[in-house]
């Protein structure tokens, strides 16, 4: 059995976003869950995402994983929302396999070294998925914390049957 994590750059070690896309986001050493790195999304009232599309195939059941927290108290964190969407080869949709709101506050002080860390089964990719489009937003509401984002993850477990039961 084989476990690839399709998301590349999902733990910004290389000290950049790219491959993700991004708004009113940046990479920072400041705080991470694991390594270095982590992603920053500004909080308040401007809507912040980071984005990336990674290779699917069909019928494939994935793992989503992602670790964030917030940053400075006593500001609440922002909504943020996660999804997870499969399209073909010619960029059409043609499904949601996953979709996360997190309501606003919900998330930890980053400065407590506390994180929120998500683990959720995407839906299978229907007939035609050939990529799946990973969004992480925050919603804009002014006085809200910035959201720091480590650890993004969607894997893909290959082989590895049920063997026998039983002694």
């Amino acid at each position: 059995m084989s476990i690839q994590n399709l998301v590349v750059n999902g733990s910004f070690e290389n000290g950049a976003l790219p491959p993700w896309v991004g708004q009113n986001a940046t990479v920072t050493t400041q705080f991470s869950h694991s390594g270095f790195w982590s992603a920053r999304l500004l909080g308040g009232a401007v809507t912040s995402f980071i984005a990336q599309f990674v290779p699917v195939d069909a019928g494939e059941g994935l793992e989503f994983l992602v670790s964030l927290a917030k940053e400075g108290f006593p500001a609440p964190s922002p909504q943020v929302q996660i999804q997870v969407s499969y399209f073909d080869s010619s960029f059409n949709f043609l499904g949601q396999g996953l979709f996360l709101n997190i309501p606003f506050n919900r998330l930890p002080i980053v400065e407590n070294n506390t994180w929120l860390e998500v683990y959720q089964t995407t839906t299978p990719a229907p007939a035609g998925s050939t990529m799946a489009f990973i969004l992480i937003n925050t919603l804009p509401q002014a006085g809200t914390a910035n959201v720091i984002v480590d650890d993004v993850a969607l894997l893909d477990v290959e082989g590895g049957g049920t063997g026998p039961t039983g002694p």
